[in-house]
């Protein structure tokens, strides 16, 4: 009873727990160019700095699992392996980004990137683009893109410091700091986790030795105007994480190790009063996993990136903007059981956008990919946005379509017994959905319908222990949001979506997609300088497995928070998490936070 009542509660007042789609944004991954999200026709949330904080968020699944279509997994504590999933495609479908370098890790097992390891804390804003960006972003982008954004220089330096103690001696400390010296700008980041953790092999099904975790991981970046409309950036990223890891259904003493690094430079120009803009950009990326059975020994996979490109964007009218670019992708891969491989792939985009009616804006594009093994491949993708009216009350209409294409992995290929008769990955989809501010301005209303059917979708058989083509799965379900910011003091927040994932071959559910999710929370603001609030998180019942002979009852976890501003600089914060202690899985055998308090400090100048 405790547990309907706080639903019906928070469905009676909540709305989105993340600034989904609100106006006035800027957003720069939907188009790869700054363009406000009212011209946006595809489906994007934005993560800002303050929603990390209030949420009080540590992990990147923390903040992640709070937005419309998105649904995460992972197979035990922090450090752990961890999906994302975006309208139900595959985690390894979503192209990541870390301040707009791809940081998807080739010796992953479909070229993904694993989100267990990575901490929220050194960034400023992460935006999420919900479904297919093909067009635009290239290979992996079938299910969306997820661009995490690290602080900007500004003229005048400023800087954050947080420290955090709580269950099982979890110890979180991070700092950053951002501004100018002399000409140069500058940000500098670091953040450290550590915690005894918990058994990923359920505890409640006789799991005793507890798998900790340390993460350590630091970012930086310089910037300079050369000349008057030309300026050059660049900039790293580097994280490193240990963690102990169980087997199915049994405790076991294996250690794992995951290390990303990032590094990228850019030369950018801006001319002719903003309506020209240019960059020529390189990034790098190396990736290293270990996983260390205690009886098999290690497994070791190393993954590096390399990439050139470059875009330009024209606005010769008001009314008309174009932007084309080329990019040329190197990946190798290898592991220590003596596979290596590489490939590679050359890329050519165009976008036209249009604006022909005051508040209508309409964008359509074109890709051609060379892949080294798998030929060349051409999609398409168009979307539209209409604001009808003026004011803050306009509602606004978007629809988009958009295809995309994805070829195996390099891991999929040369680890996969000598069969490598593997298929690329392609998809076609379409969204179509409607915004409606209310409440001048403080409060918004969001509706979106998807559908995506993908072809060849690439799993792994457990009886001949190779990877296969599917053949043909889909995607469809909506999303519902609401989400009323300052009002009265209140923020309330809503979200809710329905998935209808599919093998269309057997019927089957695809595995680990639940198809109910709700997050729903209320935050109320005292000017003392207080906040307390309350989170919701329903998730619905999932299969475990392609066959769907494993189902995993779905959960209701409620969880409470509060601050308090002691100075104008000086806040201390506090949450309960699992408030009624709720035993479920996300992954069979492996377990979830229990009840769980922490409690800490934030120092901003």
């Amino acid at each position: 009873m405790k547990y309907l009542f706080l639903l019906s509660s928070a469905l009676a007042v909540s709305t989105p727990a993340i600034a989904d789609e609100a106006g006035g944004q800027i957003v720069v991954t939907a188009n790869r160019t700054e363009t406000p999200i009212t011209q946006v026709g595809q489906s994007v949330s934005v993560i800002t700095r303050d929603d990390i904080e209030r949420t009080q968020a540590i992990a990147v699944t923390d903040v992640l699992a709070r937005i419309p279509g998105v649904s995460t997994s992972q197979a035990g504590a922090f450090g752990q392996p961890a999906s994302v999933f975006i309208r139900g495609a595959e985690s390894a479908q979503s192209l990541v980004l870390i301040d707009g370098v791809r940081i998807n890790d080739p010796g992953d097992v479909g070229g993904g990137f694993d989100f267990g390891a990575l901490t929220i804390g050194q960034f400023d804003r992460v935006e999420v683009v919900r479904g297919s960006s093909g067009v635009l972003w290239g290979s992996r982008a079938i299910g969306g893109v997820i661009n995490f954004i690290t602080p900007r220089p500004t003229e005048e330096w400023h800087a954050r410091a947080q420290a955090e103690y709580g269950w099982r001696d979890q110890k979180q400390a991070g700092a950053s700091a951002a501004g100018k010296l002399g000409p140069v700008g500058l940000t500098l980041g670091v953040n450290w986790l550590k915690g005894d953790g918990f058994s990923a092999f359920d505890e409640r099904l006789g799991g005793k030795e507890k798998d900790g975790f340390e993460s350590k991981s630091a970012n930086a970046r310089a910037e300079v105007e050369l000349t008057p409309g030309l300026s050059a950036d660049l900039g790293g990223f580097w994280t490193k994480a240990t963690y102990g890891y169980d087997n199915t259904g049994a405790d076991a003493l294996n250690f794992g190790l995951k290390r990303d690094e990032l590094g990228y430079a850019n030369l950018r120009y801006s001319g002719l009063d903003g309506r020209l803009n240019a960059r020529v950009g390189y990034g790098l990326t190396n990736s290293r996993r270990i996983s260390d059975d205690a009886v098999f020994g290690p497994f070791e996979t190393n993954g590096r990136t390399e990439r050139f490109e470059s875009q330009v964007s024209f606005a010769p009218i008001e009314l008309v903007s174009v932007l084309i670019g080329a990019e040329t992708e190197k990946q190798k891969f290898r592991d220590n059981f003596g596979s290596r491989a590489s490939t590679s792939i050359d890329s050519y985009f165009g976008n036209l956008t249009l604006h022909p009616l005051s508040g209508l804006t309409l964008n359509g594009g074109m890709r051609y990919d060379d892949n080294a093994d798998f030929g060349h491949r051409t999609t398409f993708a168009a979307n539209g946005a209409w604001v009808i009216g003026s004011g803050v009350n306009a509602p606004v209409l978007r629809a988009s379509y958009n295809e995309g294409f994805k070829a195996p992995s390099l891991f999929q290929l040369y680890t996969n017994a000598g069969f490598r008769a593997l298929d690329p990955e392609t998809s076609k989809g379409w969204d179509s959905g409607i915004e409606l501010p209310f409440a001048e301005g403080a409060g918004r209303f969001t509706l979106t319908y998807f559908d995506r059917k993908t072809k060849n979708l690439i799993d792994f058989d457990l009886t001949t222990f190779n990877y296969f083509n599917v053949g043909r799965a889909r995607a469809k379900g909506l999303e519902l949001g609401m989400q009323v910011v300052n009002w009265n003091g209140f923020d309330v927040n809503l979200v809710y979506t329905y998935l209808d994932a599919t093998n269309e071959i057997t019927g089957a559910q695809l595995a680990r997609r639940p198809r109910n999710n709700l997050y729903a929370s209320i935050d109320k603001i005292w000017n003392v300088g207080l906040k307390l609030g309350v989170d919701l998180r329903v998730g619905g019942g999932r299969y475990d497995d392609m066959a769907n002979t494993n189902y995993l009852d779905g959960f209701v976890v409620v969880g409470l928070r509060g601050s308090f501003a002691v100075t104008r600089n000086v806040e201390v914060y506090g949450r309960v998490d699992n408030l009624f202690d709720e035993h479920y899985e996300v992954v069979r055998t492996y377990g979830t936070p229990g009840r769980s308090a922490f409690a800490g400090v934030r120092v901003k100048m």
